[in-house]
């Protein structure tokens, strides 16, 4: 298999996204001394070189996923207050399901943001994902119909600009 070609903007980019994890650090710590400042920049300059796509002309959707965000914490914020209203009402009327079925995105960039979406959303458990099998854990049958409606596969697949064939 050959390697795709080195391009001359990923050290720019490189350069770019550890400035960014620096400058999330900073507003994050509050702290501007210099040792905080060295372990911040540290930390940025570490995490960018084992997650940056040195090797690959493929870049994270960051503009999509920046239109999946507000969606996902709406989504977030509607199933806390579901899951809210199920621990406080009486009986408790919880129906917890496993789900398994095949992922409908494809690749691991897509497939790991799917299983954290899934996890992040309360109500929802992700239990194992790869390539033929996603396990979901689901506490309702709210959060059943949610699952099986793909609607987070679907807004997913945007991301990637994937399409989700059911």
């Amino acid at each position: 298999m050959a390697r795709p070609p080195f391009h001359a903007r990923t050290p720019v980019r490189f350069a770019l996204t550890a400035l960014l994890l620096f400058a999330i650090w900073c507003v994050l710590s509050g702290k501007f001394d210099a040792l905080h400042l060295g372990f911040g920049a540290a930390g940025s300059l570490l995490i960018a070189a084992a997650f940056f796509p040195w090797q690959s002309s493929r870049y994270f959707p960051a503009v999509n996923f920046a239109v999946f965000v507000p969606w996902h914490l709406g989504q977030v914020l509607a199933s806390n207050l579901r899951v809210a209203r199920l621990a406080l009402s009486p009986g408790c009327p919880i129906a917890p399901q496993l789900i398994v079925r095949p992922p409908e995105v494809e690749g691991d960039r897509a497939m790991t943001t799917l299983g954290s979406a899934i996890t992040l959303t309360p109500g929802t458990l992700t239990i194992r994902m790869e390539q033929g099998e996603m396990i979901v854990h689901a506490l309702d049958p709210d959060s059943t119909a949610d699952i099986a409606a793909r609607t987070m596969e679907r807004r997913v697949a945007a991301v990637f600009g994937q399409e989700v064939r059911s």
